[in-house]
């Protein structure tokens, strides 16, 4: 009794830490707290990660530490064993091992751990250029032929036989850690055999012309050309053969070319030699090729086929005859109104002086706009459909006014042609999107019922809030530009009032609209200008 009684104290009194006579890797540390115990192993491992690492290769030996190659002593498992020590097994059979433990310590030994990434960087690293990795055979492909580049054995030392043997010389407790390791040989994945045949493979497929037709069209590719489309890539089972996708496309394409005269066209508008609208018919387009046409072309290669035949494709134009017939883009519309002394029916005129500079650029904006086609719930906008005025367009330097002030300018003019399109839009009754009055009135234009232009502002904008299409139509004569709108009556704008007043150094002109639609239904609204007083250049 008095034997367990002296057991039992002693193991009670380390509760908290490691028993009497434990030794770890033969270093006293029985009797300690938990705290001590975890110092100690923390001393351990601070000096196994500065113990060297010689690692014998052939005639050449590696040097390095442990810590450089991720090796240490895994401080928590280390401290739970020397803490466990003692304590584990049969419960009967612990007073015998600690009354032995007097005669003989009871022993522990560090647990160790590794970075596997680290060590093989490491390794590496140490290795340099005395370590070879495999080389696979690779495919080269030549206008003569497909061949193939042999592959090459590497030699380099295996990280985890490394790592198992540094393990095992830590756990002996050697100082250096010293191994000796001969480098494997790694053959490639892949053999140069098994690589022939796929070369053998792809020269048999490219071995002659291939034709391609499309709609009666016909390209041929010649084995060099085919061969520039051939790719490798590693397979579950060696090599097989890719082919260039984008490389196939593009080269069918502009071999093939267009289809002649099957271009998509939309369906267009014009006037004939008396004044009447006419649709010329719209196009069906055909394209060289269908997205499938790529994969096509390589499946027979692939088959060894020489020819293969591919569908054109069907290119719908933005707008169909018959979507153009609907339009209702069939007369002039608007109303019938006077200014500078002259009828304006269902159009607008307004006039200049014959060869001005500003003329040719007034000329030349109404060739560029002449035959737009605004469709329902679209807005007109003459910037976005001309554009910058520039001199490669045809554009003048001439006489405009910016901030206030007369300048020169490439496109100076062009506001004529912007007013004239406001009055034939102002009494067609159609509704504005941007517009911006002259800083100064002309009365080339008329008073409180005209636009400027600039670019990229001010723009003029109108508005197609018809059910029908409208169709800008231009013509001009040596001293006159006409804006005429072609839809189906829906609607006509009146001026019906018209009022002024100051606003700083300017005078605030506002004109008042009546629209009249078919169905007898009336509105007004107003459209707003601002002129300089005399020498005034802002407001």
């Amino acid at each position: 009794m008095l034997f367990f009684g002296a057991w039992a104290f002693d193991t009670s009194a380390a509760a908290d830490g490691s028993l009497r006579n434990v030794e770890l890797d033969g270093r006293a540390i029985g009797g300690r707290s938990e705290a001590e115990v975890q110092r100690v192993v923390a001393d351990m491992a601070a000096d196994f990660g500065g113990r060297a690492v010689e690692i014998r290769t052939g005639d050449t030996t590696l040097e390095s530490t442990a810590g450089e190659m991720g090796l240490a002593i895994d401080r928590a498992a280390t401290v739970s064993a020397v803490l466990d020590e003692g304590r584990d097994g049969n419960a009967l059979a612990r007073p015998l091992a600690w009354v032995g433990s007097f005669a003989s310590p009871l022993e522990v030994s560090s647990s160790y751990g590794a970075r596997p990434d680290q060590l093989a960087l490491v390794l590496a690293s140490l290795e340099g250029d005395s370590a070879r990795q495999p080389v696979e055979p690779s495919i080269v492909t030549s206008p003569d032929g497909v061949t193939v580049e042999p592959g090459q054995i590497g030699r380099s030392l295996d990280p985890a036989v490394v790592e198992e043997r540094l393990m095992e010389a830590a756990r002996r407790g050697e100082d250096p850690l010293t191994i000796e390791v001969e480098p494997d040989e790694k053959t490639p994945k892949v053999s140069d055999a098994e690589v022939q045949t796929v070369a053998d493979r792809a020269t048999s497929i490219t071995s002659q012309a291939f034709i391609v037709t499309v709609a009666g069209k016909q390209a041929a590719f010649e084995p060099a050309e085919l061969r520039t489309w051939l790719g490798f890539q590693a397979a579950d089972d060696g090599f097989e053969i890719v082919f260039d996708g984008e490389a196939i496309a593009a080269a069918v394409t502009e071999r093939i070319g267009s289809m002649g005269d099957a271009e998509p066209k939309d369906a267009d508008f014009t006037l004939d030699a008396n004044g009447a609208v006419q649709i010329t018919p719209a196009v069906v387009g055909l394209a060289c090729c269908g997205d499938d046409a790529a994969s096509l072309v390589a499946n027979a290669l692939r088959a060894g086929q020489t020819t293969i035949e591919l569908e054109a494709v069907t290119q719908e134009p933005e707008l169909t005859t018959e979507e153009a017939e609907a339009l209702g883009i069939r007369e002039p519309v608007g109303t019938t109104t006077e200014w500078n002394g002259q009828q304006q029916v269902k159009s607008f005129t307004t006039y200049y002086d014959a060869g001005a500079p500003r003329v040719t650029n007034i000329r030349r904006i109404a060739e560029l706009v002449q035959g737009t086609v605004v469709l329902p719930g679209e807005t007109f906008s003459i910037n976005e459909r001309v554009g910058q005025r520039t001199a490669e367009k045809g554009f003048v330097l001439a006489g405009a006014i910016a901030n206030g002030v007369h300048v020169e300018e490439i496109g100076g003019g062009v506001s004529q042609f912007a007013t004239t399109t406001f009055n034939a839009a102002f009494f067609a009754g159609l509704p504005f999107g941007e517009y911006q009055s002259h800083s100064e009135w002309f009365s080339r234009y008329p008073r409180g019922r005209e636009a400027t232009m600039g670019f990229p502002n001010p723009d003029l904008q109108f508005v197609n809030d018809t059910p029908y299409g409208i169709m800008v139509w231009t013509s001009y004569t040596e001293t006159s530009i006409t804006v005429t709108l072609y839809s189906t009556q829906y609607a006509y704008g009146e001026q019906v009032g018209q009022s002024e007043e100051p606003a700083g150094n300017c005078t605030r002109v506002t004109t008042t609209r009546k629209i009249t639609y078919v169905d007898g239904r009336t509105a007004t609204d107003t459209v707003g200008a601002r002129y300089r007083n005399g020498a005034a250049t802002s407001c």
